[in-house]
């Protein structure tokens, strides 16, 4: 059985049992025109849920904060416009109508530990007007580690110190703009941990959230989620926010290559074509080329449903139709998950993906994508195929080339990485110059990737890699390494003692649901 899939910049055919089940997202729902946003937003905002309309909270007194989510999502990047564009364009006009001064508007975008935007960065997403309007003055990225413009309002219940930006208190109005493409995002981790520090964050992102609870990519008996919504709660106390949110299609690919999201049975005649001259096509190609072809891919991603309003109204909505857009069903948990990794990350934007995420995208988000129970047994295995190059991005990726040099050598363990070396890395005044001045993922960023992956990394028999030339790399990560698929999915059936492979096709993305 072929299975078309990524390794790195490539694609390949992977040879699967005959047994297996690839598993497909479901077709992208129908989403809405960009001349549709507009409209939507405005009606929207004068009908919130769980709130008075827009130009009843505010005046020409009033002092507004608009936040919005980075790049980490949608990704990969939209085509021109940007959703976000469209609608803080359309909130901008009605706050102006309501008679809100343009120097009473500050923009924030929520980056928290993230790497910042860069300006061509927030101008694709933004457009022109705004940028030109509010930039840099009144448009800038949270900056967790600038103390002066930070308050901490106090513990939750659970003794989880809550920081924010002090923005957001000093506000009339919060308004978070989020397009939301899985249900890990938004609702009450929009605020509390896109404008939350390393003090706030580092509680709901610790191995001790996830190591017996499998639950991080959905907030329903999730730990984290739990901790972030007490945090939120705290912040609400203190400010009046209102969450707009777009529940995203899964239109990932423009329509020429739309085949890359199907099954060969629902492919037209031209795309059964593409499905089988595409990997042979891109063999013949370096890998410099195929990299440049794959990062000028613009998504189509629109939204599917816009609401506003109190987070506890706007956000089961967002979930429901994310719900629609994602579950796919499979009877029975597998013994193998193949999985090809791309050269694609939430966290390596504009760069390489770096081996320290191709272990932890797979682990942390990929395993994690289901709705009721883990998809693999017990005691699985999980093969990745990707390249795994031993590459980080000089800016984005200082943090995490410190932590494989000098934590990966030394320990894989979650909670001794947590013991040993986190704080020394949070608080690393390099690191922090790095991230507050240079574009770098905060110092405590790899660790909450690698955090993710608690779970699965107790929960497994063994994780393969597969693609890279010798035993290097994997060697470092702590995981397997096998020359080819054949003899990794071999090794596999000796471990499990099972047949039942599964593999998936992402993206765009899917959430399982597991029958029996």
């Amino acid at each position: 059985m072929k299975y078309l899939t990524y390794s790195g910049n490539n694609l390949i055919h992977a040879n699967l049992p005959d047994s297996s089940q690839i598993v497909y997202p479901p077709s992208s729902l129908a989403g809405m025109a960009t001349g549709e946003i507009a409209s939507r937003v405005r009606e929207v905002l004068e009908s919130p849920l769980g709130m008075a309309p827009l130009k009843e909270l505010v005046n020409s007194h009033s002092r507004v904060l608009i936040a919005f989510d980075d790049n980490c999502q949608p990704f990969p990047p939209m085509r021109k416009p940007d959703v976000r564009e469209v609608i803080i364009k359309q909130l901008l006009e009605m706050l102006y109508q309501a008679e809100v001064p343009k120097r009473n508007i500050q923009l924030i975008c929520a980056v928290a530990l993230h790497r910042k935007m860069k300006a061509y960065e927030l101008e694709w997403m933004l457009g022109a007007e705004i940028m030109n309007d509010f930039y840099p003055a009144q448009l800038s990225n949270f900056d967790a580690e600038d103390a002066s413009s930070l308050v901490y309002l106090g513990d939750t219940e659970m003794g989880e110190p809550v920081e924010t930006a002090q923005a957001v208190v000093e506000s009339d109005l919060v308004i978070y703009v989020d397009t939301v493409q899985i249900p890990l995002n938004s609702g009450h981790k929009a605020v509390a941990v896109g404008l939350g520090t390393y003090r706030s964050i580092a509680p709901h992102h610790s191995p001790h959230m996830t190591s017996e609870n499998p639950h991080v990519m959905q907030p329903e008996n999730s730990h984290m989620h739990a901790s972030i919504e007490r945090m939120s709660r705290v912040i609400q106390k203190h400010a009046r926010i209102m969450i707009l949110e777009a529940a995203m299609n899964g239109s990932t690919y423009p329509p020429h290559l739309s085949f890359l999201s199907k099954p060969a049975e629902r492919s037209s005649a031209l795309e059964s074509i593409l499905r089988n001259l595409t990997p042979l096509s891109m063999h013949l190609l370096p890998e410099w080329v195929r990299r440049k072809i794959f990062s000028s891919i613009r998504s189509w991603y629109q939204p599917v449903e816009i609401n506003a309003g109190d987070i506890d109204q706007v956000h089961p909505r967002t979930l429901a139709v994310l719900k629609k857009q994602l579950e796919v069903s499979v009877e029975g948990r597998f013994d193998t998950l193949v999985f090809g990794l791309p050269d694609l990350s939430p966290y390596s934007v504009g760069a390489r993906i770096n081996p320290v995420l191709v272990v932890s995208d797979v682990l942390g988000y990929v395993f994690n994508w289901f709705y009721n129970q883990p998809f693999l047994r017990k005691g699985g295995v999980v093969i990745i195929l990707n390249p795994a190059y031993e590459v980080f991005h000089p800016e984005y990726h200082v943090a995490y080339q410190k932590f494989w040099e000098e934590v990966l050598p030394k320990t894989r363990d979650p909670f001794e990485m947590e013991q040993h070396f986190q704080e020394k890395f949070a608080r690393d005044p390099y690191l922090i110059e790095c991230y507050r001045h240079r574009w770098a993922h905060h110092g405590f960023h790899p660790f909450t990737v690698w955090y993710w992956a608690t779970y699965p990394l107790k929960y497994l028999s063994k994780v393969i890699l597969v693609g890279p030339g010798d035993a290097r790399v994997a060697k470092h990560l702590g995981v397997a390494w096998a020359p080819s698929l054949r003899h990794a999915l071999g090794w596999a059936r000796e471990i499990t003692g099972g047949e039942r492979v599964i593999a998936l096709n992402i993206p765009p993305f899917m959430y399982l649901t597991v029958n029996r």
